[in-house]
């Protein structure tokens, strides 16, 4: 969607996989059944956990590190847990960023130069979403959320991405309701859902104990109108968007 503000991510790499990433944890403390306790829960496998061979690292580690490799290449912030302060600062962030971007597999060999490992801790399963079957080209995709203290400062990647805002979920929807941005349904709806909270803590807490019952596939369904169409959400929201481009939403 050019033109539109989305999260940071991307489409999963091989390199995102390999048992390679075993070593990198094992050096930060962590081994293949401590990976494999911390992240598999007792909920449904979601399909594209499912779907991946026995022969490669857990999906719901490479998941997550396809996810922060992606937000480094197209902001330059990087994600990192256990890895030195004098070591973090020894990164050249805007390089690094290019030659994971030119080659997925140069995560890796970051982490093997610097030390510490992607902050997969941090990330926290939210959703899935299903792009609607009436479009041509559709994702099966994950969302997680993080928390951390502080990053670095972002970084449009001047290709792929053209301009990054940070900026409050009231102020991203604000913004999105006045037309001055575009945000696709499930932005508009999972930022929608960060307003039910008054506190970050509450909204921490939450995410936390919500990502230890799985992911759930959601998958709008558009209702065609005479005058545009409708994309029916989950819950109990759905967002109109007619033929000229005005947004509203009905409970």
């Amino acid at each position: 969607m050019p033109g539109a503000f989305v999260f940071p991510g991307g489409a999963t790499d091989a390199s995102d996989f390999v048992l390679d990433w075993l070593d990198v944890f094992k050096n930060c403390g962590h081994t293949k059944e401590d990976l494999v306790r911390q992240f598999r829960n007792s909920a449904p496998l979601p399909e594209f956990y499912a779907n991946k061979t026995p022969d490669i690292l857990l999906p719901e580690v490479g998941f997550r590190i396809a996810a922060l490799r992606e937000t480094f290449e197209e902001s330059e912030v990087l994600l990192s847990s256990y890895i030195s302060k004098d070591s973090y600062k020894q990164i050249d962030l805007k390089k690094w960023s290019k030659a994971v971007r030119d080659d997925p597999a140069q995560f890796l060999a970051l982490f093997d130069e610097f030390g510490g490992c992607p902050a997969i801790w941090n990330l926290h399963e939210w959703s899935g979403w299903l792009t609607p079957s009436t479009l041509k080209k559709r994702f099966d995709t994950a969302f997680y959320i993080a928390f951390v203290d502080e990053i670095s400062k972002p970084a449009a990647d001047g290709g792929e991405i053209s301009d990054i805002q940070v900026a409050s979920p009231k102020s991203i929807l604000e913004q999105w309701q006045n037309g001055s941005i575009l945000l696709p349904p499930p932005q508009a709806y999972e930022i929608s859902r960060f307003l039910q909270f008054r506190h970050y803590d509450k909204l921490k807490e939450f995410a936390i104990n919500r990502g230890k019952m799985g992911l759930d596939r959601w998958c709008p369904v558009k209702v065609l109108a005479t005058d545009g169409f409708i994309s029916v959400l989950p819950g109990k929201r759905f967002i109109l968007n007619n033929c000229c481009g005005k947004k509203s939403s009905l409970t």
